[in-house]
């Protein structure tokens, strides 16, 4: 007897275009006669609170269709109140803009291949990131938890993000308008200092341009920072970028292109399995997975092998 799989579709992922392309996949799965129910979002959160629905039916695969944050969000759901009880396997659908995801685990992005991964594929287990954050500025603020696949940035990570996501993407494409909001981002950066505490050892990063944290060695539509971080090693990587002259940092980000950035003088990496980073007021934004999600503080740690993918 065959899976049964619930889709969760953003149509507005890839600036709207995902509208164009999930019909696509809904008739080549009806007609490969597969057993699927599905529902569409239509506003930030909405993924989450649907995945959460069905997030105790094992018998469920449940499929995030989107970019990688809407499969930010459906992972979410899947772990809200529900972080230590077994859950749906996670399928995969790239309709979005960026699909580093895809790229670490190999899930194809052509929606015939993906389609018969996603029938034919086998399951493998995985780290999850959990983030708990502020949800705003205000003294006493509510805090959130997320729970994220890729990995979150703080400082020039949700300027870029925001730049990137409002305009520069739309009209120039992914790698240009990314790369225009990242060179637009860093005029005028003034850098910041991060009070960190890495596995309860207190520290604390200087004058940085970016802090990120993540599972995921692609950070963003070309962008990677190579290095051995393995999807189920229980452990989360710590890449800092301290500020140097914009000359400096101009003629190096190449190397983000290249994967080289550890080649860059002024990145550094360690790795962990808990975070605890104190406020930082000049830039206070936390991204996750390409979208702003909250402010600092913030507590970031691994969930050693939580999640079951569909990969080939």
């Amino acid at each position: 007897m065959g899976h049964k799989y619930f889709l969760i579709i953003n149509p507005a992922a890839n600036s709207g275009k995902a509208e164009r392309k999930y019909p696509k996949i809904l008739r080549t799965l009806n007609k490969r006669g597969v057993d699927f129910d599905y529902r569409l979002t239509s506003q930030p959160g909405e993924a989450v609170r649907l995945a959460a629905s069905v997030a105790k039916d094992d018998s469920l695969i449940v499929v995030a269709v989107g970019g990688d944050g809407t499969i930010c969000e459906v992972i979410s759901g899947l772990f809200f109140r529900n972080e230590n009880n077994p859950k749906p396997a996670l399928g995969i659908l790239h309709i979005g803009t960026s699909p580093d995801f895809n790229k670490l685990h190999k899930i194809p992005v052509k929606i015939k291949d993906a389609i018969n991964t996603l029938i034919k594929g086998k399951t493998k287990t995985i780290d999850i990131g959990k983030a708990a954050y502020n949800t705003s500025l205000v003294a006493g603020a509510e805090k959130k938890t997320s729970y994220f696949a890729s990995n979150v940035n703080i400082g020039l990570g949700p300027q870029i993000a925001q730049k990137a996501n409002s305009r520069y993407r739309k009209y120039l494409g992914d790698f240009l308008g990314t790369l225009c909001a990242a060179i637009n981002s860093l005029i005028g950066f003034k850098g910041m200092s991060l009070p960190i505490s890495i596995d309860g050892k207190d520290t604390s990063f200087p004058l940085l341009i970016n802090l990120t944290v993540g599972k995921d060695p692609y950070l963003a539509s070309g962008m990677r920072a190579l290095n051995p971080i393995a999807p189920d090693d229980g452990r989360l990587y710590v890449l800092s970028i301290k500020k140097t002259s914009l000359i400096n940092i101009l003629s190096n980000i190449p190397k983000l292109y290249w994967g080289n950035i550890l080649d860059y003088n002024a990145a550094e990496i360690t790795y962990a399995k808990s975070l605890d980073i104190g406020i930082c007021s000049d830039y206070p934004q936390i991204e996750m997975d390409g979208d702003v999600k909250g402010f600092l503080p913030a507590r970031i740690e691994v969930l050693a092998k939580a999640l079951r993918i569909i990969v080939p």
